[in-house]
C-alpha cells in the first residue's frame, strides 16, 4: 500500500501528459472521419498535413515538445531520493565520522558527488574553524545545490511559458499571410485564403497542446524537489549535529 501511494503522483502526471497529447489526435481523428463521410472522394487534411500547415512556427514548437519530454524523463529518473542521497554512501560516511577520520570522510564526498556529499563536504573542509565555520559552509552549500536545482528545473517552466507565445506568433503570421492574399488580390479563392488561416489555428492549438503538459510536469517536480530539500536538510542536519560544541582547532 505504501509503494503505491509512493509513485501515485508519478502515475497522475503521467495519465494527464497522456490525455493532454492524445485530445488533439482524437480530435483530429474525429475530424477526419467527419471529412471522409461528407466527402468520401475528396481528401480533407491529415495529420501530417496539419503539422505542414503550422509553418516554421509549429515545427519549432514541436521542436521544444521534444526537448521538454527528454527533460522530463531525465528529471524523472535523477530527482529520486536515492540520486540525492545514496544510501551506501550516507552509511560509510556516518561510520567515518564516528571515527573520527574527517579526511576520509572528505576524500569520500569529493569522489562521490551528488546534493548531500557536496553540502556534507563543504561542512568537513572547515572542520579545523569549528563548529560554527562548518554550519556557515553547509549552509552555503546548501543553498548553492537547492538553486542548481531549482535552476534545472524551471527549464521546463520557461518552455511551457514560451510554447503558448510562440503559438501567438504564428497566429498572427497566418492572419498577416491571409490579409496579404486579400491586399494582392481583388477575389483571392477561399482556399488560398484557408492558407493563412490555417496556420494561424494549427500553431495555436500546438502551443495551448505543448504548454499545458509541460507545465503540469514543471509544477510535479517542483513539489517533489521541495519535498527532497526539506528532507536533505534535516539529515546534513543531523551529521553536522555530530560536531556540536567543536572548537576551532589551535
Amino acid at each position: 500500500m505504501k509503494k503505491l501511494t509512493k509513485w501515485m503522483p508519478a502515475v497522475m502526471l503521467v495519465g494527464i501528459i497522456l490525455v493532454l497529447l492524445l485530445m488533439p489526435i482524437i480530435a483530429l481523428a474525429q475530424d477526419e472521419e467527419e471529412g471522409e463521410k461528407k466527402a468520401p472522394e475528396g481528401g480533407g487534411s491529415g495529420f501530417m498535413d496539419l503539422i505542414k500547415a503550422g509553418s516554421y512556427v509549429g515545427h519549432f514548437i514541436i521542436f521544444l515538445s521534444f526537448v521538454s519530454l527528454a527533460l522530463a524523463i531525465e528529471h524523472f529518473v535523477n530527482i529520486k531520493r536515492d540520486k540525492f542521497c545514496p544510501p551506501e554512501i550516507v552509511a560509510e560516511l556516518e561510520a567515518l565520522i564516528d571515527e573520527g577520520q574527517y579526511e576520509d570522510a572528505l576524500a569520500l564526498c569529493q569522489a562521490n558527488p551528488c546534493f548531500f556529499t557536496n553540502v556534507v563536504g563543504a561542512a568537513l573542509s572547515k572542520v579545523e574553524g569549528g563548529f560554527a565555520e562548518m554550519e556557515k559552509a553547509m549552509g552555503e552549500a546548501g543553498e548553492s545545490e537547492a538553486n542548481k536545482v531549482n535552476q534545472h528545473i524551471s527549464y521546463l517552466s520557461l518552455l511551457g511559458s514560451i510554447a503558448p507565445m510562440l503559438g501567438l506568433t504564428g497566429t498572427v503570421t497566418g492572419m498577416i499571410s491571409a490579409f496579404s492574399v486579400i491586399k494582392t488580390m481583388q477575389s483571392p479563392p477561399p482556399s488560398m485564403l484557408a492558407r493563412g488561416v490555417e496556420e494561424a489555428l494549427v500553431t495555436t492549438a500546438e502551443g495551448l497542446f505543448v504548454a499545458m503538459p509541460v507545465l503540469s510536469a514543471y509544477f510535479f517536480f517542483k513539489n517533489k524537489v521541495t519535498a527532497l530539500l526539506i528532507e536533505m536538510g534535516m539529515i546534513c542536519g543531523e551529521f553536522l549535529d555530530k560536531f556540536k560544541g567543536l572548537e576551532p582547532a589551535k
